[in-house]
């Protein structure tokens, strides 16, 4: 597998995560509206940050593809994450694929997400043997299921969440065939 450690769009360099990167994936779990719309219900865990950095470092090293930094060709300034990665926190969807992104709040409502979800599908499908895309999205995450639908994903199913912590939820199974056309 060849999958990329660094693309380039117009506007962002989306690159593998490293080390001295930390810092800024922590700021952006610190974003209070970030936490809202991922973690819904949850009380904030100022800890939560390190942990997923931590997942995702991991999730590289073990599968060869992950989630990619988020960064502004402009300033260099990290602002988000997206990419591929296995949905491990789900037993029944973790041998999927999904395809994923997060902005800080001061980010929103510029188009980014969207540049950088289309450039990681295209990457997902060309790149890893897989015939089917996923993203899991909170029903009230409108702003999210706007970027799904604007990457031709359908509404698939519905899978219940229920983590360590935090309270248990539904999420939407957005999902993309790769025969299907990517709009």
């Amino acid at each position: 597998m060849s999958y990329p450690e660094e693309v380039g769009t117009q506007r962002l360099i989306l690159r593998r995560w490293r080390e001295e990167d930390r810092d800024a994936f922590e700021r952006i779990w610190l974003d209070p509206d970030v936490w809202r719309s991922l973690r819904p219900g949850a009380a904030f865990d100022p800890g939560y940050g390190a942990r997923r950095f931590e997942h995702h470092l991991g999730h590289w090293a073990q599968y060869g593809f992950g989630l990619w930094a988020v960064q502004q060709r402009a300033d260099c300034e990290i602002v988000g994450w997206v990419g591929c990665a296995h949905p491990t926190f789900l037993a029944e969807l973790a041998a999927d694929v999904e395809v994923g992104w997060t902005l800080r709040r001061a980010f929103w409502g510029r188009g980014l997400a969207s540049e950088g979800a289309t450039v990681a599908v295209s990457t997902g499908f060309d790149e890893l043997d897989i015939d089917r895309l996923i993203s899991l999205i909170d029903p009230a995450n409108e702003a999210s299921i706007a970027v799904a639908r604007r990457l031709g994903m359908r509404h698939h199913s519905d899978v219940h969440h229920a983590p360590a912590e935090g309270r248990a939820s539904d999420l939407r199974v957005y999902a993309l065939d790769r025969h299907e056309p990517q709009r």
